[in-house]
């Protein structure tokens, strides 16, 4: 079997290769000097001349794990052209590329994310057929990348939307919820609900498919388990937390609204409400068994928080 990952300098793309080159070919590309990686092609997605002579040279590959965008950046409405450019017309220019060479690989596994929903005030449970309504120009490129695998690979994608990703050596998406310059803290009772997604299960997911486990389709991926922002505060070992008023941060959410400001829409309504991604559809298929408790927070995290 050979696989191709795209988007290989990332945390997840990096994570993947180290664990799928110990069994299958793998070869990665990506635009900058290579990681650690053997088989590593340095690509740019957006220059369809260079794509296109990687698609006329390249092998067939069986499975194609498409990583790329704009990690941890969701933009302003003017930023709409530069994040198509990355998270649609990449996927476009190697897709079609291939497809010239009659080199489609049969399984295609697209890298989503659950802020293709768009957070909801008054939503608390995210399912995947659930209408979306996403604010971002990330979101709303990553869902105009999902519609056309739908539309012209509906038999070869598999579509994996994401929970906020983290693993004992990646705790920015939890560190964001709990943490602001430097210091822990907590909106209101820290009891609202919030779906993760353990590094563990991305890999899990990856390998249900490629063994052929999983069916064609959209999946959430997250943690079989939710979590409440007392839960993250726990498991970082939080000492010393500051308790911020949920009426300050409701001030701020609608405050969002008025102005149409989607940075404080998207960070402030997570933190006053639920929002559990369920990954039951997957599950139904495949075991994620990933989750805080099979993570532990890192020495240089443990150190800090002696500190405080």
């Amino acid at each position: 079997m050979k696989i191709l990952i795209a988007g290989a300098n990332g945390f997840i793309g990096s994570y993947l290769y180290s664990q799928l080159e110990k069994h299958v070919s793998v070869t990665s590309i990506d635009y900058g000097n290579s990681p650690a990686e053997k088989d590593y092609i340095n690509l740019n997605l957006t220059d369809i001349n260079k794509v296109s002579d990687f698609a006329d040279n390249c092998d067939h590959f069986d499975v194609l794990i498409f990583l790329i965008g704009l990690a941890h950046a969701k933009g302003k409405g003017k930023d709409l052209p530069e994040f198509k450019k990355v998270n649609y017309q990449t996927l476009v220019n190697l897709l079609s590329a291939l497809d010239v060479n009659n080199k489609i690989p049969e399984k295609i596994i697209f890298a989503s994310t659950i802020s293709v929903y768009g957070e909801k005030y008054h939503q608390s449970i995210y399912s995947e057929d659930l209408v979306k309504k996403p604010f971002s120009p990330y979101a709303v490129t990553k869902l105009q990348a999902e519609q056309y695998l739908l539309d012209k690979y509906t038999d070869k994608s598999w579509i994996l939307r994401f929970a906020p990703v983290y693993s004992s050596d990646f705790l920015l998406n939890i560190n964001r919820r709990t943490k602001a310059g430097g210091l822990f803290y907590r909106v209101g009772k820290g009891n609202k609900t919030l779906s993760l997604c353990n590094i563990k299960n991305i890999k899990t997911a990856v390998d249900g498919i490629i063994q052929g486990k999983v069916p064609p389709g959209v999946y959430n991926s997250s943690d079989p388990k939710e979590y409440t922002y007392n839960d993250l505060l726990t498991w970082s070992n939080a000492i010393r937390v500051i308790r911020i008023p949920q009426f300050a941060v409701k001030m701020l959410y609608h405050m969002g609204k008025l102005f149409n400001n989607t940075f404080l829409k998207e960070n402030t309504v997570k933190l006053i409400t639920d929002n559990v991604f369920p990954s039951d559809k997957i599950r139904k298929y495949i075991s994620l068994s990933g989750d805080l408790n099979t993570s532990s927070t890192n020495k240089n995290q443990q150190d800090e928080q002696k500190h405080l």
